[in-house]
C-alpha cells in the first residue's frame, strides 16, 4: 500500500484577511503584466496561503478519504507475468484467478489460491495471451491460449484451446485452432447476439511489419465462431475477419452500443476505435474511429490500452493509456449519455514508464468509476484515480508490482469489485479488495 494521501488544509480566518489584502493591492498592477504571469502569481498566492491549486483548469475541492485496498499476494513466484485473467474456471460459482508468464498458464483457486498448471513452457512457448469462458456450458471453463510470439517476428504465432479433464487436477486437453501472426490479445464475447461465445483474436502487427515503426502492413482483428462444441471430440471453428489496424495493442470487449451483443474497442495506432457486427445486413463488421489518441510519431502515437468507464448520471468515459506503452493515463468524456461521441483527451497522469495495465471499476460505491493504472518502467506501481466531479486524484497502491496487466471482478462476493494486477519484473500476481469506508 502506498502512503496515504494528506487532505488539504482549510484557510485559517487570519491567512483569509491576509490574502484579501494581497490581492486588493495585486488587482491595480495586473493589467500590467501578462496573462501567463498573473496565473502564476495567483497560483503561488494560494499555494501559500493553503488553497489547493487545480490542474486542467477545473477548480478543485477538499478530498475525501482516499481509497484503500486489502493487498493479497495470490502468487510471489510467476516470473515473466504478463496477463491476468479474473473467471469461473471450476465452475464453483466463485470467481478464480488465471495468469501467464514465461510460457507458463496457470490458474489460482478461490478462496484458496492454490496453484494449478494449464500448460507449461513446452506447450505453449512465447505465450501471451488468455481468454477463460465455458463455451461449451458443461460447467467447466475453457482457456484460449495465444503463443509462440515473438515481437521482432511478426509472422509467428499460435492459438489454441485448453479443455479441462475430469477433475480439476487432470492435465488440460491441448488443440490447436490456427496459426494467427503476432497473436496479443484474446478475448470472448457473444458478438452476434445468438446466446453463444465467439473469441476475439487481436494480433499487434500486420505480417509485414517492420521495427522499429511496425508500420508497414495492418493487424487484422478477426473473431473466431464456435460450430462444433462436442464433449468427446475437438472443437471446430469459422473464422471472420472484423477490421484491421496498425499497431493494435489491446481489445475490450463490451456491449458499447447497448443492443445486447458485444462489441470491440480497440486501442492502435490510430486511437480508439469501435467494431460492431451489423445483424441486419447478415452480421457485416462496421469500424469507426472514436478518438485519435496522442499525436507522435509512430509506433509511439495513438492508444495502448482502452476501458469504457460510467459516470453519475449516464454519462460515460475512455479511459486510456496514451501512447504505446506510453506515459499518460488519459480520460475522454462522452457529449451525452450513449452518444458514442467522446470530446478530446484529458491526460490525468503523465508520469508512467511503459505503462501497460488499464482497469476501471466503482470501488467505493459512488455511481463513478474509477481508473487503475499501472506500469512496468522506472518507478513501477499501480495506482487508482477517483474522479470527484470535477479532477481525478491519484492514489498510489502498490509500489511493489511492475504491472503488466489488471483485471477485475467481485472476487469475494461481497458486493464491492476488486482488482488483480500481475507484475512481470516482480514475478507476482496481488489481489487489491477495497476497504470498507
Amino acid at each position: 500500500m502506498g502512503p496515504k494521501r494528506r487532505r488539504p488544509e482549510q484557510l485559517q480566518l487570519g491567512n483569509m484577511l491576509m490574502f484579501s489584502v494581497i490581492l486588493i493591492r495585486f488587482h491595480r498592477i495586473a493589467s500590467r503584466i501578462s496573462g501567463r504571469s498573473v496565473v502564476a502569481i495567483v497560483a503561488v498566492f494560494w499555494g501559500l496561503f493553503g488553497v489547493p491549486i487545480a490542474s486542467h483548469g477545473a477548480d478543485s475541492k477538499d478530498q475525501t478519504k482516499p481509497l484503500e485496498f486489502d493487498r493479497i499476494v495470490v502468487d510471489s513466484d510467476m516470473p515473466g507475468g504478463y496477463q491476468v485473467e479474473v473467471a469461473d474456471v471450476d465452475g464453483d460459482g466463485k470467481l478464480d484467478v488465471v495468469g501467464l508468464g514465461n510460457g507458463v498458464c496457470a490458474w489460482y483457486q478461490n478462496p484458496t489460491w492454490r496453484k494449478r498448471i494449464v500448460t507449461s513452457s513446452k506447450e505453449t512457448p512465447g505465450i501471451i495471451s488468455t481468454a477463460t469462458a465455458d463455451i461449451d456450458r458443461d460447467g467447466k471453463a475453457e482457456i484460449a491460449i495465444g503463443y509462440d510470439f515473438e515481437m521482432n517476428e511478426p509472422k509467428r504465432g499460435k492459438l489454441l484451446i485448453a479443455r479441462q479433464g475430469k477433475s480439476i487436477d487432470d492435465p488440460w486437453k491441448i488443440e490447436k485452432i490456427d496459426a494467427i501472426g503476432s497473436v496479443h490479445r484474446l478475448r470472448f464475447g457473444d458478438l452476434d447476439g445468438d446466446g453463444r461465445l465467439e473469441l476475439v483474436v487481436a494480433p499487434i502487427f500486420g505480417p509485414e511489419a517492420e521495427p522499429p515503426a511496425f508500420q508497414e502492413s495492418f493487424a487484422r482483428l478477426i473473431y473466431f465462431k464456435p460450430i462444433g462444441l462436442s464433449a468427446n471430440q475437438a472443437f471446430t471453428w469459422e473464422r471472420h475477419d472484423l477490421g484491421e489496424f496498425l499497431v493494435m495493442h489491446a481489445i475490450e470487449a463490451i456491449d458499447a452500443t447497448g443492443d445486447g451483443a458485444i462489441d470491440v474497442l480497440s486501442a492502435s495506432n490510430e486511437g480508439v476505435s469501435l467494431t460492431t457486427l451489423d445483424r441486419a445486413s447478415g452480421g457485416r463488421p462496421h469500424t469507426r474511429r472514436l478518438v485519435p489518441g496522442a499525436a507522435g510519431t509512430p509506433p509511439k502515437r495513438g492508444s495502448s490500452e482502452i476501458h469504457l468507464g460510467k459516470l453519475r448520471g449516464g454519462k460515460r468515459f475512455l479511459a486510456t493509456i496514451d501512447p504505446w506503452h506510453g506515459t499518460d493515463v488519459s480520460v475522454c468524456l462522452e457529449a451525452k449519455p450513449d452518444s458514442l461521441v467522446f470530446g478530446a483527451r484529458t491526460v490525468v497522469d503523465a508520469t508512467l514508464s511503459d505503462g501497460h495495465a488499464l482497469w476501471v471499476a466503482d470501488f467505493d460505491g459512488d455511481g463513478d468509476d474509477e481508473i487503475v493504472a499501472g506500469h512496468r518502467g522506472k518507478d513501477h506501481r499501480v495506482s487508482i484515480y477517483d474522479f470527484d466531479g470535477k479532477l481525478w486524484n491519484r492514489t498510489v497502491l502498490d509500489r511493489a508490482i511492475a504491472a503488466q496487466d489488471l483485471r477485475g471482478g467481485d472476487i469475494d462476493d461481497d458486493g464491492k469489485p476488486d482488482v488483480v494486477a500481475i507484475g512481470g519484473s516482480t514475478h507476482n500476481v496481488v489481489l487489491f479488495k477495497p476497504k470498507s469506508r
